[in-house]
């Protein structure tokens, strides 16, 4: 696996995004009612930010998959470096 540098944005998103979750986890447990709206936007920025942390984390080549690396061409008889 190849070592790439952190992707800061990314990171700081996926990390406020968990705050705002564990903020809701608490919300749960000192019993604090949201509206249906409140749950909607609560889960999608759960969604989102689990995304983030994914794409932050994940690593990996951004080259396209059909790209391959040049073949040298075969040896001809009368070739002389």
């Amino acid at each position: 696996m190849n070592r790439h540098r952190t992707d800061a944005i990314s990171l700081a998103f996926g990390a406020v995004f968990l705050l705002i979750a564990g903020w809701w986890v608490v919300g749960r447990t000192i019993d604090i009612g949201l509206p249906t709206f409140g749950w909607t936007l609560a889960l999608g920025l759960i969604a989102v930010g689990a995304l983030g942390l994914i794409g932050a984390l994940r690593g990996g080549s951004r080259e396209p998959a059909t790209s391959r690396p040049e073949q040298p061409e075969p040896w001809q008889p009368g070739d002389e470096d």
